[in-house]
């Protein structure tokens, strides 16, 4: 298993509109091979972190041009840019 965890800056301001996206793309994010899992969470006023888990590092590598193409749409809702960090599972329970 491979993470991939993206923090970023949103509009508060526009949560529900931002909301009503991530809902529109959802379909998109289940048809990408290897992508196993998304988990979005709003960590503080304005920023959220997005985790995403991957069969492999090889298939979160594959989809990324699908990744970045789908959330390039929410770049109305951003307030900073994207950063990521990535690793393979060493330990689970």
């Amino acid at each position: 298993m491979y993470y991939r965890v993206t923090t970023y800056g949103f509009d508060a301001a526009r949560f529900d509109e931002f909301m009503e996206m991530a809902d529109s793309i959802r379909d998109e994010l289940k048809a990408i091979e290897g992508l196993e899992a998304v988990h979005s969470c709003v960590v503080d006023e304005g920023e959220g972190m997005i985790v995403a888990r991957y069969t492999s590092e090889a298939a979160a590598q594959d989809a990324q041009p699908q990744i970045q193409s789908i959330l390039g749409r929410m770049a109305p809702f951003m307030t900073s840019m994207p950063e990521v960090k990535a690793g393979e599972v060493v330990f689970e329970m």
